[in-house]
Parts: C-alpha cells; sequence; structure tokens
C-alpha cells in the first residue's frame, strides 16, 4: 500500500502531462482549419508549463493576446485616423503574399498609402486662380499607383488602376471596425481531450510507476 500511494503523484503529473502534449497537438493541427496560415510559426508558439509531483496541473497558453478575440469572438475597432485592413485579390492574389503566405513590404498598408500620398494629385495657386498639377494618369504609366478612395458609409479602400486599363485593382478594405466570428474553439479541444483520454492516461502512468518502483 505505501508503494502505490507513493507512485500516485508521479502517475498523476505523467498523465497531466501526457494529456497536455495532446491537447497542443491537436490545437496546431486545428489552426490551418480556421485559418489562412500568413504565419505558420504562430501554432508553434503554444507551451506548455508541465504539471509536477506537488501540483498535478498543466497550463497550455499562447502568449499573444489578440488571439484570444478568435476564440471569443468579439469587435475589432480601428485606431482613430486608421481602419482594420482586410487584404483584397490585389493582395491576396496578385503577387502580394510570400511563399509563406506573409504580406511582402510593399504591399504593407503604410507603403500603400505613402506611394498614394507621394503620387496624388496636387494643387497649385497661380495668377489667383487654383490649378491641379499635371501628373502622369496610371493608364499611361507602366509604374501604376494605388490610390485611396471612401465610400459614403466611411469604408476607405485602397485600390490603383491596372496598367493600360480603366479597370481597378483593389488592394485593401479599410473598415472603421470589424465583427471577429469566435472560430478557435481552444477549451473546447482541451477539454475534450481530458475528458476522453485522462483516465486511461493515468491508468499507464500509474501502471508503470508500479512497474518501475523499488
Amino acid at each position: 500500500r505505501d508503494v502505490r500511494e507513493k507512485q500516485l503523484p508521479y502517475a498523476m503529473k505523467e498523465a497531466v502531462n501526457a494529456n497536455a502534449f495532446r491537447a497542443r497537438r491537436a490545437l496546431i493541427k486545428d489552426y490551418p482549419r480556421k485559418f489562412t496560415m500568413r504565419s505558420k510559426g504562430l501554432p508553434n508558439l503554444i507551451r506548455i508549463d508541465k504539471a509536477d509531483k506537488k501540483v498535478p496541473a498543466a497550463r497550455i497558453f499562447l502568449d499573444k493576446l489578440f488571439m484570444a478575440r478568435q476564440e471569443y469572438g468579439g469587435e475589432k475597432v480601428a485606431k482613430p485616423g486608421k481602419g482594420v485592413a482586410v487584404p483584397r485579390p490585389g493582395v491576396t492574389e496578385k503577387g502580394g503574399l510570400t511563399s509563406k503566405g506573409s504580406v511582402k513590404p510593399g504591399y504593407y498598408v503604410s507603403a500603400l498609402l505613402a506611394d498614394a500620398e507621394k503620387n496624388k494629385r496636387r494643387s497649385r495657386v497661380r495668377n489667383g486662380r487654383k490649378y491641379g498639377e499635371n501628373r502622369p494618369s496610371a493608364r499611361k504609366s507602366s509604374k501604376h499607383h494605388p490610390f485611396e478612395m471612401e465610400r459614403t458609409d466611411g469604408v476607405r479602400f485602397i485600390a490603383r488602376h491596372i496598367a493600360g486599363s480603366r479597370k481597378l485593382e483593389w488592394l485593401y478594405a479599410l473598415y472603421p471596425k470589424v465583427v471577429v466570428p469566435a472560430r478557435w474553439g481552444w477549451q473546447k479541444i482541451v477539454k475534450f481531450f481530458y475528458e476522453k483520454y485522462i483516465k486511461s492516461d493515468f491508468e499507464a502512468a500509474y501502471r508503470k510507476a508500479l512497474e518501475s518502483a523499488k
């Protein structure tokens, strides 16, 4: 009986840790099913504070506060003067992403807005009258520049003309706020694996502990 009781803390610790690592593997596997993977390294940042003999409890966590909204859902509100940028086909389908799925520096919102500000039509006063400065149009220039436009509901867009055409290529939509759906059931996944496997994990760990006990 003494041997059995002494092995209980070890068995509990081993069972909880085995269960935690199983849940971690499931979370990593579930990530690409729920998200467009622009950062493939993010799910690998899931960490585990392991259980020990004194405290047979483990903690599974991702030290990225912004991901909490992906579990519970909610609103993402833009900062004053900014917008919540949602990439459009001009970025996602026309060479704006690297092979790893991240946005290329030239397609950053800040870079596109800086280019738009630099090349937008400016006005100047001459002989008391206001004139617009003549600049090459996007259709006549091989290097078509982005520009910003706004809808009546406050949604702004970054677009540019396709070189040699009147058609527009949509790069980003900038919303005052967006609704983020709850789509990564982190706690649900962890709870599922705990309830399904903790008993068998404990039995296996306890059996191994008794077999190796001196």
